[in-house]
């Protein structure tokens, strides 16, 4: 009977081992998810901006730049509003001046006015709290003007 009782146990132990180092392995090999909060990316932000630009800008300006910048990669296809979505692996490629301008037409089609300079400036220190996150990865090397 104590027989029985400890290949059970054994017989459990192997499976419940091979269960974690399978869940385990999948879960090393996938890039670490950077979650984007906006409350405290608007803190984040907003604490780190040159004193003449929080003279005009408030907190709730602060916010919809930097939604209406998530907004702008959610459209581009580089982020997701829940942590379960898949935005997948492809390379996709995108210039600073097209997300500038799209996130300034967002914000007049929103009505508010906030000017393009600080918009600028509140990108600028986004940026920081990127790299703070652990958002970015490694630089890539730039191809050159030969690269396809």
């Amino acid at each position: 009977m104590w027989f029985w009782v400890i290949l059970l146990a054994v017989g459990t132990f192997v499976i419940a081992a091979a269960a974690v180092g399978s869940v385990t392995g999948t879960l090393a090999q996938r890039p670490r998810r950077s979650v984007y909060d906006l409350a405290e990316a608007t803190h984040f932000v907003a604490d780190r901006l040159p004193d003449e630009v929080t003279a005009r800008l408030s907190y709730d300006d602060v916010e919809a730049v930097l939604g209406a910048h998530c907004d702008y990669l959610t459209a581009r296809g580089l982020a997701s509003g829940r942590a379960s979505d898949d935005i997948g692996e492809d390379l996709v490629l995108i210039s600073e001046d097209d997300s500038t301008a799209w996130i300034i037409g967002s914000l007049e089609e929103a009505g508010l006015e906030i000017p393009d300079e600080d918009v600028v400036v509140v990108l600028e220190v986004e940026q920081d709290y990127y790299h703070a996150i652990g958002m970015f990865g490694p630089e890539v090397a730039d191809a050159g003007p030969g690269f396809v």
